[in-house]
């Protein structure tokens, strides 16, 4: 399977004796985007074996990076973060340890062009980064096109991901109580306190808007004994929960369907989004919560857990376009917390009682989803995937490591509710846990 990466659009230009030009233009604009960065160092090493220097070494990391072809400078110059990632996915530069690369950047966001444009800087890089943001409008989350969304990156096989995730098939942030914690630990971590957060009991109807591959619709009514429907529009995860719910024998108690969140009717005692709500997009938030808030029972709880962008620079965020939403999640958009406050101020009672941050778990998680990938490369190969899909994989997997490590992005689970809930005077919040190491 190749990964679909925009090379037509970052080509070098050829001279008239068919070879490319020299990049001399392109390089030494890299180096005057990059040349107010101060903390720690990159070292760039050409490709006739010569090596610059950035960075002031001042704290940070010491990363390495060796270019391999001189593409790697138009496309980081023309393109912003996108094409610095889509010239690694091409092999126009490579590092033993690309997460240390991007952290160096991550570190020097605010004096670096392409990181700087979303905390409101001026920006005079990335001049072809509007096309990336027209192709991304293009896109809007209707029911028709979140099914073509949600299939490009969910239906890649469930096999595929089975080489990455644990026999949950969890694809969302873990919480690790201790630092031996296995990835399947903490995921099951996960499952039992978004459980005591809903205060589930054997009465409960559950619903699961985003249920995957049936995880935590499995973990709810086997430890809890309560009624779970869950909905999902990936055919792969459809079919795959299923098999997993009659494997448990949990026929009974467990329903998954094929379904738009929007189509979802009755009633419910508690309602879980585990990592969903990042596919809606901005015009369908609303939409999101304002559905929740009418299948929700008057006494009813909701847990959502999501990623967030911090609220400062969201506004900025909304308008560019980065390496994830293009290859990896289309059609995506991070919440910001400002922004989920003030959706659900427009549409309806629900309100938020309680919000924790699991963002460094996350980190860890990632970490633990790449070990499993690469430690499995064979059979991902066995599967079609090409080497340059691997590395598209391998760079996303970085790309949110050292987001989620450097604060830059952060996962949350928040408690949403209505006013005068009874059940709120005695709710179970779980123990405390121990910070990570």
């Amino acid at each position: 399977m190749k990964a679909a990466i925009a090379t037509e659009q970052i080509e070098a230009p050829a001279a008239r004796n068919g070879k490319p030009t020299k990049a001399g233009f392109y390089e030494r604009m890299f180096y005057r985007a990059v040349s107010d960065n101060a903390i720690g160092s990159l070292t760039v090493r050409l490709c006739d074996g010569s090596a610059v220097q950035l960075g002031a070494g001042t704290g940070g990391v010491a990363a390495l990076m060796q270019v391999n072809d001189a593409r790697a400078f138009k496309a980081a110059v023309l393109r912003g973060d996108i094409g610095f990632g889509e010239a690694f996915v091409c092999g126009w530069w490579d590092s033993e340890h690309p997460d240390l690369v991007l952290q160096w950047f991550m570190d020097n966001a605010e004096s670096t062009p392409t990181f700087a444009k979303r905390l409101g800087r001026s920006i005079f890089t990335a001049p072809l980064s509007f096309l990336d943001r027209i192709a991304y409008l293009l896109r809007p989350n209707s029911k028709r096109t979140s099914l073509r969304n949600i299939s490009e990156h969910y239906d890649l096989s469930n096999e595929f991901f089975s080489c990455m995730l644990d026999d949950s098939m969890a694809y969302s942030a873990g919480i690790y109580r201790q630092p031996g914690d296995s990835l399947h630990t903490a995921q099951m971590h996960k499952f039992e306190t978004i459980a005591r957060k809903l205060d589930l009991r054997p009465e409960h109807h559950l619903l699961e808007i985003g249920c995957g591959w049936g995880g935590f619709a499995i973990y709810a009514a086997s430890r809890y004994g309560c009624r779970v429907t869950g909905v999902t529009i990936s055919r792969e995860q459809l079919e795959y929960a299923r098999r997993q719910v009659a494997r448990a024998g949990l026929e009974d108690r467990v329903e998954i369907r094929f379904q738009d969140y929007r189509d979802i009717g009755g009633n419910y005692d508690r309602i879980v989004s585990i990592e969903m709500v990042e596919a809606l997009g901005e015009q369908y938030l609303d939409t999101f919560f304002r559905r929740c808030s009418e299948l929700l029972g008057p006494e009813g709880l909701i847990v959502i857990q999501c990623i967030t962008f911090p609220d400062a620079f969201y506004g900025r965020y909304k308008k560019d376009m980065d390496f994830t939403r293009k290859h990896i999640f289309p059609g995506s958009l991070l919440l910001s917390i400002r922004e989920t406050l003030n959706s659900l101020g427009r549409t309806g009672q629900l309100s938020l009682y309680h919000l924790e941050s699991i963002g460094q778990h996350y980190a860890r998680t990632l970490s633990d989803w790449r070990r499993n990938f690469n430690s499995n490369l064979s059979r991902v190969k066995e599967l079609g995937f090409d080497d340059a899909f691997i590395r598209k994989w391998n760079y996303y997997l970085q790309f949110c490591e050292v987001g989620f490590r450097s604060n830059y992005i952060n996962d949350v689970q928040m408690l949403l509710s209505r006013p005068h809930n009874e059940g709120l005077k005695n709710y179970p919040y779980p123990e405390p846990r121990q910070r990570l190491s």
